[in-house]
């Protein structure tokens, strides 16, 4: 199993603060996939729409490392992973 957690505006848009994938293997594209199958197009919708660039505007960490170091939405996640998924913040 797979925990999936959301922070701030990304746990609005999803509907629910965290979820879990049973039965996933494979990169974390993939896994993002199946997750805006099965909270709708939330991340499409946080990001800005289609063809918008999904990393530009949320932080995602793989077991507590952002995937720039793990691979990027390449990066392999399995059973007994947590990813973490949260808006990209400014301030100043």
């Amino acid at each position: 199993m797979i925990r999936v957690l959301y922070y701030a505006g990304i746990r609005e848009c999803a509907g629910t603060s965290k979820t879990c994938v049973d039965g996933f293997s494979g990169t974390l594209a993939g896994l993002l996939r199946r997750l805006e199958e099965r909270h709708g197009i939330f991340l499409a919708d946080y990001s800005g729409g289609e063809g918008a660039d999904l990393l530009s505007s949320m932080i995602i960490m793989i077991n507590g490392r952002h995937i720039a170091h793990v691979g990027g939405l390449d990066a392999s996640v399995s059973d007994g992973d947590v990813v973490t998924i949260f808006p990209l913040v400014g301030g100043g």
